[in-house]
């Protein structure tokens, strides 16, 4: 019983060690989050302020990237001047060196199985739903 015990003790002293690091790995660096909010958030905003004029001024190239297959472009573009950037600015918590930051998916849900309700005056002959395709009959 007596080794049993002093096996048991051993190996959870060897151990201790481990854990008591593993648990100080969520402390933040004081230094950093200094650094991070004094210089990295506001070049964040500016380079996001950049990407933005930089996407909306490409955004004719982009729309003849996107004429052929898989037409993701946009988003693509998007993802690289804009959304990294913006992420990292205005997302990321404070003092967090992960870099590209992925955000987590939003924990609201979004609401698309409602119908659309058309008033009496504006229902013509023929009866709109959200899964009729909406046609539009240009006239010279």
């Amino acid at each position: 019983m007596k080794k049993l015990i002093c096996v048991f003790s051993i190996l959870s002293i060897s151990c201790f060690p481990t854990i008591i690091h593993a648990q100080n790995n969520n402390k933040l660096d004081s230094g950093f989050v200094l650094l991070d909010v004094i210089l990295y958030r506001p070049v964040g905003f500016v380079v996001t302020a950049i990407g933005a004029v930089a996407l909306v001024a490409v955004s004719p190239l982009i729309g003849l990237a996107s004429i052929p297959e898989p037409h993701d472009a946009f988003a693509q573009t998007s993802d690289i001047l804009f959304v990294a950037p913006a992420t990292y600015t205005f997302i990321r918590p404070i003092g967090d060196r992960d870099f590209p930051f992925v955000a987590p998916p939003p924990s609201h849900q979004l609401v698309t199985t409602q119908k659309a309700t058309l008033l009496p005056s504006t229902i013509s002959s023929k009866l709109i739903t959200p899964s009729t395709p909406i046609q539009q009959t240009i006239t010279p």
